[in-house]
């Protein structure tokens, strides 16, 4: 059997060497032909809350704030990484995940994942106002500028826009936020994916949304008891997801 190659996506406010440590235990249980690679993000953020006291820094993002310029230059920071060491069968991403528009991995496990932002205008909602950056000039494509109540949980993820890393484009634009939703948008992930999530996740409802934005017949759920965390009292369940959705690569 051909090795599965694994990209691991470390969460906001941590790093490759701690995402390493959260996932030990889920990793020593699967398969030996799976193969798992970690890397960190370019940019610095604060730390997260669940890890400051146990983990020294470095404390990375993939993005601070989920602008399209910064989105665009997440997919950029993934497309480095493959080019640079080969292409991976699937993604594990945990928190800040990362979503393109075609599919690069076969298969996709999310833990805790909020939903994704686009580096483009035409698709998601128009959240500018959310983040509180002027909707003016309004967006060309006519798309929704509310945000769902259920998805506005935590005030840091509506993220100061002095903390942007904007691009000359986005300063000659506007910053511009683009926030994928099930309702609004008809686009799928088709490729298997595992969504792992607590009950207790302020993410929670972001989590369930995402479900709902990847194909039903190769999707696979597990929902904990537990927050926004990676939870080893659930090692077996998540070992099963993983193992189910890697199962069906090539479907």
């Amino acid at each position: 059997m051909m090795p599965i190659r694994v990209l691991c996506l470390h969460g906001q406010g941590t790093n490759a060497s701690i995402f390493q440590k959260q996932t030990e235990s889920i990793r020593k249980m699967l398969p030996s032909d799976y193969q798992f690679y970690f890397f960190d993000a370019r940019h610095r953020s604060e730390a997260d809350s669940e890890v400051l006291d146990f983990f020294p820094p470095p404390y990375l993002a993939w993005y601070s704030t989920p602008t399209r310029s910064n989105v665009l230059d997440a997919h950029g920071q993934i497309q480095d990484i493959i080019r640079d060491h080969g292409n991976f069968d699937a993604v594990i991403g945990f928190s800040q995940e990362l979503l393109g528009e075609s599919p690069i991995f076969r298969a996709g496990i999310f833990i805790g994942s909020p939903i994704p932002f686009s580096h483009r205008l035409d698709v998601g909602i128009d959240c500018r106002t959310s983040f509180g950056v002027s909707d003016k000039p309004r967006n060309a494509y006519g798309r929704p500028t509310a945000i769902p109540c259920h998805l506005l949980t935590d005030p840091a993820y509506l993220r100061n826009p002095s903390q942007l890393q904007e691009s000359e484009e986005e300063c000659d634009e506007g910053v511009q936020y683009q926030m994928f939703h099930p309702d609004t948008d008809g686009v799928r992930i088709q490729v298997p994916t595992g969504h792992i999530y607590g009950s207790e996740d302020k993410w929670l409802h972001h989590s369930q949304e995402l479900v709902r934005l990847c194909r039903e017949d190769v999707r696979t759920v597990f929902q904990h008891t537990g927050g926004h965390e990676v939870p080893r009292v659930y090692t077996e369940e998540i070992c099963d997801v993983i193992e189910t959705v890697f199962s069906r690569i090539g479907d």
